[in-house]
């Protein structure tokens, strides 16, 4: 199970790698449809700071996304 707490975004796989690619084209759908209605997602307070993931998310690949995602132990 990874999680990226920022975006509130989890996912469920059978190994890591597994996870953090899952991970990557979850962060990359979202990047995309936040940047489809910008207007929408940047003024929704809650929404408003995932502004630097959804630029940095845009500008990779999922390769690239993958790669950068580090795991650390959370809390259950």
């Amino acid at each position: 199970k990874l999680s990226l707490i920022d975006i509130d975004i989890v996912v469920n796989d059978k190994d890591e790698a597994s996870a953090k690619k899952r991970l990557a084209a979850y962060i990359k759908e979202y990047a995309e449809e936040y940047y489809e209605d910008f207007h929408l997602y940047s003024l929704a307070p809650n929404r408003r700071s995932h502004i630097p993931y959804v630029v940095k998310a845009l500008s990779l690949d999922i390769d690239t996304i993958t790669e950068e995602i580090i795991c650390q132990d959370g809390k259950n």
